[in-house]
């Protein structure tokens, strides 16, 4: 099995990504990142993963449907999803996620995808889709982007196999899947309720350092 993790930012100027496993890659550009991923995809599993909020909590009170998710602020790091450098990616994301799920569902049109976790590496088949959430890591100026979706796909494989527990990071139940309404709009999947389903969020621990 595969894991890639591409750090959101603009192609050409701070985006970054890598793959890990028996054949890694990493590198700053997208559609290289797609070629890669494709290659992988056919060669067996592959999860695939956006450092960007993807999905965002429905909250029934107005002040509190701004705050961090369940899990965003730990260990006395603050970096909910609605800051401004998360609203920012997140805004990115709407469209470089959809170029991506699109060219790689062009590339394999066949491959069947998820954002189930437990039932993904319960028989690892197809793709996984998830979202990375990096924070607080010690990493180079000009490689960090790299760096970041490296640290990620590391984390997430050393899950997968075993070494650390399977979970996720962020806990809300009612939400809104962007990655899901993503998927849908690119022919990834016809199931509406992926709009309504958690996915998994890889966060690998802080390294203040």
């Amino acid at each position: 099995m595969h894991v890639a993790v591409i750090d959101i930012g603009k192609p050409g100027k701070n985006l970054g990504w890598a793959i890990v496993g028996s054949n890694p890659a990493s590198g700053t550009d997208l559609d290289e990142a797609i070629d890669e991923i494709s290659e992988r995809i056919s060669q067996g599993p592959v999860a695939v993963g956006f450092e960007a909020p993807l999905y965002v909590p429905m909250r029934s009170a107005a002040a509190d449907l701004t705050k961090a998710r369940s899990g965003e602020c730990i260990g006395g790091v603050n970096r909910p999803y609605s800051a401004s450098a998360g609203s920012t990616v997140l805004v990115i994301a709407t469209v470089v996620v959809p170029y991506v799920l699109r060219a790689l569902r062009s590339a394999s049109p066949t491959c069947v995808a998820t954002i189930d976790y437990r039932k993904f590496f319960s028989a690892p088949s197809g793709i996984l889709f998830f979202e990375a959430f990096v924070t607080n890591q010690k990493k180079s100026h000009d490689a960090r982007h790299v760096e970041d979706a490296e640290i990620a796909a590391t984390h997430l494989l050393r899950m997968s196999e075993g070494r650390t527990p399977l979970e996720s990071a962020i806990c809300e139940p009612e939400c809104l899947n962007l990655l899901g309404a993503m998927m849908l709009r690119t022919g990834w999947t016809s199931d509406l309720s992926v709009l309504d389903a958690e996915c998994l969020v890889v966060r690998p621990p802080v390294d203040p350092s």
